[in-house]
């Protein structure tokens, strides 16, 4: 994301204690978490400032899950945990045509399709299972041509995935409008401005869902939406759902069957599935 004036987060610090923690990151991913710090002592998790009336929701949530925890938020300034991270980010071969890598380190030469980011506060760097079995699934499943949906678009990496992978158009949406600098940022990388359309709102009210491809790296929950969302508008179009854990692979496949639709591929990695279906 380009500099910016508001430089606020929410900080929820979380004193470590004896709880699955690889299962609490997977849960603060789904609300929302752009970061995360780990010391001896704690985990210090960011959200967006825009988060801040979700907030006692989201703690009654995980404490709810997790008794033992004793989360603590504030609202502080950005200390220059939103880029620490950055230097961590190292290119990353996605599949023997794809791969993807920082702007600042030398172009892959030994694959087809490169994705060149540059890291910001929106998701997506390729970094997350999450984002790895999308790019994989973008490219078993589209075709060229295609127009397609990139529904919780954030850093803009499937939509350039999707066009440098032959489709016609994207039209990008993504709830949070901080992920907007970010987005057009890597569009621009790649010389691809101008060549996909961002909405900042809810991919799951859209008017109409006429696209030969759908991709959605969003949580449960919105998923479970845009599914209904599509039922209701007759849409039989491939989709790509990702974002979601494992444990909500029963919950999730049965939706799909109740809504009549088939499913042709679950690929799982660490905690995360992702599921395609027609």
């Amino acid at each position: 994301m380009s500099p910016k004036s508001t430089d606020r987060w929410l900080e929820m610090v979380i004193p470590k204690a004896a709880f699955d923690q690889e299962q609490l990151v997977a849960r603060l991913t789904q609300y929302g978490m752009l970061g995360l710090q780990e010391t001896e002592e704690r985990l210090e998790v960011y959200f967006p400032v825009s988060l801040k009336p979700a907030m006692p929701q989201i703690i009654a949530d995980l404490t709810g899950e997790w008794p033992i925890l004793k989360p603590v938020v504030r609202e502080v300034r950005d200390d220059g945990w939103s880029t620490r991270w950055q230097e961590y980010f190292k290119p990353q071969i996605i599949s023997p045509r794809l791969a993807i890598r920082p702007f600042w380190e030398k172009p892959i030469k030994t694959v087809a399709v490169e994705i060149v980011l540059k890291p910001g506060m929106a998701f997506g760097t390729g970094t997350h299972a999450t984002t790895r079995m999308a790019l994989l699934m973008l490219e078993k499943y589209l075709r060229p041509q295609a127009t397609v949906l990139d529904a919780g678009c954030g850093s803009g990496i499937l939509t350039i995935a999707a066009l440098k992978l032959g489709a016609r158009r994207v039209i990008a949406w993504d709830i949070d409008p901080d992920v907007a600098d970010n987005f057009h940022d890597n569009l621009s990388l790649n010389k691809l401005s101008g060549k996909a359309h961002l909405n900042i709102g809810d991919a799951t009210n859209l008017s109409d869902y006429n696209f030969d491809l759908i991709v959605s790296n969003i949580e449960c929950q919105p998923n479970l939406k845009l599914l209904e969302a599509l039922t209701r508008h007759q849409n039989h179009s491939p989709v790509i759902f990702s974002g979601l854990l494992k444990e909500e692979c029963e919950l999730f496949s049965d939706a799909v069957l109740n809504y009549g639709r088939e499913i042709i591929e679950k690929r799982y990695e660490d905690e995360w599935l992702a599921i395609v279906i027609k």
